[in-house]
C-alpha cells in the first residue's frame, strides 16, 4: 500500500504529460479585433471574413476568441510558396488609419505590425 501511494504522484504527472495540448500551428498573419468597451468593429470584421473566404493564398484560417465583448484574433497561414508579406499587405490595406469604433491591428512576417489609431 505504501508503494502505491508513493507512485500515485508519478502516475498523475505522467497522465498530465500525455494529455498536453498539441503545439499551436503557425500564423503568418494575425488580425486582432479589439474593443473600446462597445464590441468590435463588426462591419470591418465582416469585410475581412469575406476576403479570407475567397483568398486563394490561405492554407488555413482560424478564429481565436479571447474577449467578453466579441474580441477575437484571426490567424492566417499561407499556402506553401505563397508570399506571406503580400498577404499581410492586402489585409493591412483593409484597416483604417483611425478607427472610432474599436481598435484593430495586424501582425505579419518579419515583425511587420500596424495598429489603428484610437480616438483622441
Amino acid at each position: 500500500m505504501l508503494r502505491l501511494v508513493a507512485l500515485t504522484p508519478l502516475l498523475v504527472l505522467a497522465a498530465c504529460a500525455a494529455a498536453a495540448p498539441a503545439a499551436t500551428e503557425r500564423c503568418d498573419v494575425t488580425i486582432k479585433f479589439g474593443s473600446y468597451g462597445m464590441g468590435i468593429d463588426r462591419p470591418l470584421a465582416d469585410k475581412v471574413a469575406a476576403a479570407v473566404r475567397t483568398d486563394r493564398d490561405i492554407a488555413r484560417s482560424e478564429r481565436k476568441p479571447w474577449g467578453r465583448e466579441g474580441e477575437y484574433d484571426v490567424c492566417l497561414a499561407a499556402k506553401p510558396g505563397r508570399d506571406a508579406k503580400a498577404m499581410y499587405e492586402r489585409y493591412r490595406t483593409m484597416l483604417p488609419a483611425r478607427n472610432l469604433r474599436a481598435p484593430t491591428s495586424i501582425e505579419g512576417p518579419d515583425g511587420l505590425r500596424f495598429e489603428t489609431i484610437a480616438p483622441m
